[in-house]
């Protein structure tokens, strides 16, 4: 019967789904814009089935939804204790596609299973953060030294790094980027932290210069040169630059309210509009207002997972001693959000010329099954530890409430030790109090010239 009282009572919101209920209503949101701008964007797609394409995106979507709602259900220890495995699988999948998968385009990033298209760099950004979380959430506190530091956490981000770097700079570079904001949240050496990042910015910017000024003609070299060159100069007729500048004009002409959903030319004029530009042919439907819109559910969906880190310190027994598997849980959700949310500003960016091409998608809006599956896993996590924070806090207002009321009816029923501990607090406030009334001044005159008139009476 204890048991059954303590056990909070849930909405059948929370009942079918579970998690963060603002999240879901971000996914609805990310849903629509992907049905709408994928539908107007593949009219450049081989053949002429517009609506073939469609339903084939559906499809995926759909299926990210099964993905999602599956792994909510999955208790947040599971992640936790797998997240060593699914690493090494990462890893295994990086080298089999560097040594094995066909080169597409000059670069080997997919490994084809019979009909399966898999992407495994996208498998490697999830199971990095979810390895790096279970290590912070281990031993933070126990890396005192260089070597430590260089062997728990530099080693798997740079093997991570340099296995996908060859065919994909920009997949490498972001996962980089994305484990440096969860090393930036944990309680790792601040000195560790500056460190790297300054080595970081130092070795990223030897590299852009062997780039530009070397003729260095292994792996995707001549590809990086043209793209870094063209983004730096503006030609015109180099082929980046082509999509480019159609990207930004699509992006200007959109104006403030845009030319109607199905009524841009940007997916005439760019080749993969539906993914690497799916931005730009946004804007230009919905205008301005649908772009920022968008823009600010991405940033919502960060806001979120502060919510959810925030809730989970109220967990914690004693103000900042959190345990290790709450620890867990707020570096996973901090380091799959922050995948999210960086890959998406990529992308933008790209389709206003704000940094070179880089060819990432927007999650859960561009074309692309691989990568709308390894999201909606990722997405799954989050509104996993999202359904299991919300049900502790629930119950630890349920167990605070018996108590609450025990004090409250004490204090009415004029209970003799809340009394004595009432007034004892108020004696002690009289105690504290250096000023005095104007009424107890007007007292002590009086009694002053009492003994004044008696003394002078003896």
């Amino acid at each position: 019967m204890a048991t059954e009282e303590l056990t909070p009572k849930k909405s059948r919101f929370h009942i079918i789904f579970g998690g963060n209920r603002g999240i879901w209503i971000i996914l609805a949101f990310l849903f629509m814009y992907s049905v709408l701008s994928v539908y107007s964007g593949s009219v450049q797609l081989p053949g002429t089935n517009t609506t073939g394409h469609l339903l084939k995106h559906v499809g995926g979507l759909l299926l990210g939804v099964v993905c999602i709602y599956l792994i909510h259900k999955t208790p947040c220890k599971f992640f936790r204790f797998s997240s060593f495995l699914l690493y090494i699988l990462s890893i295994v999948l990086l080298i089999v596609t560097w040594l094995f998968a066909p080169e597409v385009n000059g670069a080997k990033r997919w490994l084809y299973i019979g009909p399966i298209t898999l992407q495994t760099s996208d498998i490697a950004k999830v199971a990095l953060l979810m390895f790096l979380a279970h290590v912070l959430s281990k031993k933070e506190t126990s890396i005192n030294d260089i070597g430590s530091f260089v062997k728990s956490i530099l080693l798997p981000i740079f093997l991570t790094c340099f296995l996908i770097m060859p065919s994909n700079l920009s997949t490498a570079i972001l996962v980089f980027v994305e484990a440096m904001v969860l090393l930036a949240f944990s309680n790792i050496k601040k000195t560790y932290f500056w460190g790297l990042l300054a080595t970081a910015i130092v070795g990223g910017g030897l590299f852009v210069a062997l780039i530009l000024y070397t003729n260095i003609d292994i792996w995707r070299f001549p590809t990086w040169r043209a793209r870094v060159e063209s983004w730096i100069e503006g030609n015109p007729n180099k082929d980046d630059q082509v999509q480019v500048n159609n990207a930004r004009m699509a992006v200007a002409s959109g104006g403030v309210i845009g030319r109607g959903p199905g009524n841009g030319h940007a997916k005439v004029k760019l080749a993969n509009v539906h993914c690497d530009y799916i931005f730009a042919n946004i804007v230009e439907e919905v205008g301005l207002v649908g772009g920022m819109f968008l823009m600010w559910l991405y940033i919502m969906l960060f806001y979120r997972a502060i919510t959810i880190v925030k809730k989970i310190n109220k967990l914690s027994k004693s103000p900042g001693d959190l345990e290790p598997k709450y620890k867990f849980r707020q570096y996973l959700v901090l380091g799959l959000t922050s995948m999210m949310v960086l890959q998406a500003l990529s992308n933008m960016a790209v389709s206003t010329d704000l940094m070179p091409v880089t060819g990432q998608t927007m999650p859960f809006v561009s074309y692309g099954t691989s990568s709308l599956i390894f999201m909606s896993v990722a997405m799954g996590i989050i509104l996993s530890v999202s359904r299991e924070v919300e049900n502790d806090t629930a119950l630890t207002d349920k167990k605070a409430e018996p108590q609450v009321a025990e004090a409250v009816a004490a204090t009415a029923d004029g209970n003799p030790e809340t009394a004595t501990a009432d007034e004892s607090a108020e004696a002690i406030d009289d105690d504290d109090n250096s000023e005095v009334s104007g009424r107890e001044v007007l007292e002590m005159i009086d009694d002053n010239e009492i003994n004044i008139e008696e003394n002078e009476r003896k």
